[in-house]
């Protein structure tokens, strides 16, 4: 079972925040949130709601796994858009309380092209939907076709073109550190 003070440092982790900009932007210090993360102090239900006002979280996402051990639905209509100017749709396939996981539909319209990864991080699987997707991970081009996965290791451009609609499923393969 994953402790608060565990899901705190991850949540922390994947924000990209330091213990000072939680501490900024909770209020608490940064030596008690230190400590609240490797579990030697307990902390009260009004700082934690300070905390996930921060991270922009539900105060149940501390406890989720002890409240939903079966999993949880995303609906259809409950899921996170967002529109990247004309050209790109992502529809995020999980729920907040997955942060350390990344899944979407990405919809890319015909003639888009970009010079970025399609992800946050650079550790992706691509899967491909529909359509044609053109691409270079650092290398040659590659054509990828309905049903092609292209598995990016590490960081690096990406470079895409849309031979048509495409729809490619991202999977973010971050894991949480230990």
């Amino acid at each position: 079972m994953t402790t608060l003070g565990a899901r705190l440092r991850r949540l922390r982790r994947e924000h990209g925040c330091t213990l000072q900009d939680v501490s900024n932007g909770s209020g608490l210090t940064p030596s008690f949130l230190s400590r609240l993360e490797r579990g030697i102090v307990n902390i009260s239900v009004g700082n934690l709601r300070k905390v996930a006002a921060f991270f922009g979280v539900p105060i149940t996402f501390f406890f989720t796994e002890e409240l939903s051990p079966r999993g949880l639905v995303v609906r259809a209509g409950e899921r996170l858009v967002q529109e990247d100017g004309e050209d790109i749709r992502r529809v995020s396939l999980l729920p907040p309380e997955a942060a350390h996981l990344q899944a979407e539909v990405v919809s890319l319209a015909p003639g888009a092209a970009g010079t970025a990864a399609l992800t946050a991080s650079g550790r992706a699987l691509y899967y491909v939907l529909e359509g044609e997707l053109t691409c270079s991970p650092g290398g040659p081009l590659i054509r990828l076709g309905r049903g092609d996965v292209l598995y990016q290791r590490r960081p690096a451009e990406l470079r895409w073109s849309n031979e048509g609609w495409v729809q490619v499923l991202i999977v973010s393969l971050q894991a949480e550190e230990k």
